[in-house]
């Protein structure tokens, strides 16, 4: 192509001298300034093109972002897990430790753990977007990343609604509205039939075990505690304001749950539960009323919902016995 434009030119400088009969130089200085420009012009026409857009995040920042996200660094397994599941799942080359849905982005590589990422592993990756969560990601990190030349995009997971509303915001990020919308519309579906099946059976009440020593357990605020309600469940601690509580055995006994839930994944069960002074004194406990539950509630992501379908049925069996 270029030796298609040098061709053209001289045909043109050669005419040009034949017929207005100017002097060989100028003619020939004409020529190499219009070779010069059509060259020029090709190369910019070969470059790629990067158009950008202004966004708001939900932290109410304005980032500038690329109209096509094509390397994006997820700063949360959750937005990991939301990412994928709106077909984007891609363009993402990079992830936290501790990703575990979907299992096919355990293949990315990683930039270290939620709160402290390697931002030197981060700008080894080139992304042209990195995703967080506002309540995760700190000051710190977002900064670094920023300095880089790099827009970080902040959205908020809390709750379901919350949930709903990253998932839409991402959409907006990655240019995959549509996509996003019809995934929150999907999950909202899903909700809607749990909450319902929920409605027809018993409420049992319930005491969340995350750790026993110390006793941690989740209070109203948590994401798994909406997720338990929204079941059918009456999770005792759902007066308390607080996500994450470290309670004392002696606070526990009076609110007299019917179960004791535990994540499948916990270390510990209902033999470590009898070792451990206090933990008898619930009725659960000495009648072996434990629910191992899918680990997938705790992530405010789509993952939860298939746990949350599965939870709904195991209180229906439960209440069954």
């Amino acid at each position: 192509m270029q030796a298609g434009l040098r061709n053209r030119e001289i045909r043109r400088e050669g005419n040009s001298r034949a017929a207005l009969k100017v002097p060989a130089q100028q003619s020939l200085a004409s020529g190499t300034a219009a070779f010069a420009q059509a060259l020029l012009l090709l190369l910019a026409l070969s470059l790629p093109a990067f158009a950008l857009r202004m966004e708001t995040d939900e932290a109410g920042r304005k980032v500038t972002l690329p109209d096509h996200v094509h390397r994006l660094v997820c700063l949360t397994p959750s937005v990991t897990d939301s990412v994928f599941a709106i077909g984007a799942g891609s363009d993402v080359v990079g992830i936290t430790d501790y990703t575990l849905y979907p299992p096919e982005a355990r293949q990315k590589p990683s930039i270290g753990e939620v709160l402290r990422p390697s931002l030197e592993r981060i700008a080894v990756l080139h992304p042209d977007l990195v995703i967080g969560v506002a309540a995760f990601n700190d000051a710190e990190t977002i900064r670094g990343i920023e300095r880089m030349g790099v827009p970080v995009f902040l959205v908020n997971s809390s709750g379901l609604k919350g949930l709903y509303s990253s998932i839409a915001s991402i959409g907006r990020a990655l240019a995959r509205q549509s996509q996003a919308s019809d995934l929150v519309l999907r999950l909202q579906a899903r909700e809607r039939s749990v909450r319902a099946q929920a409605a027809s059976q018993a409420h049992p009440t319930v005491f969340l075990a995350i750790s026993i020593d110390p006793c941690i357990t989740a209070g109203h605020s948590a994401f798994i505690n909406e997720l338990l309600v929204a079941a059918g469940a009456r999770p005792v601690t759902d007066d308390l304001p607080q996500e994450w509580i470290n309670l004392s055995i002696e606070a526990i006994i009076p609110r007299k749950p019917s179960y004791v839930l535990l994540l499948k994944d916990a270390p510990f069960g209902l033999k470590e539960m009898r070792e451990h002074a206090g933990w008898t004194s619930l009725d659960a406990v000495r009648a072996g009323r434990i629910l191992r539950i899918d680990d997938r509630l705790q992530y405010p992501s789509p993952a939860a919902f298939d746990a949350l379908e599965v939870l709904v049925r195991q209180l229906r069996s439960a209440d069954s016995r």
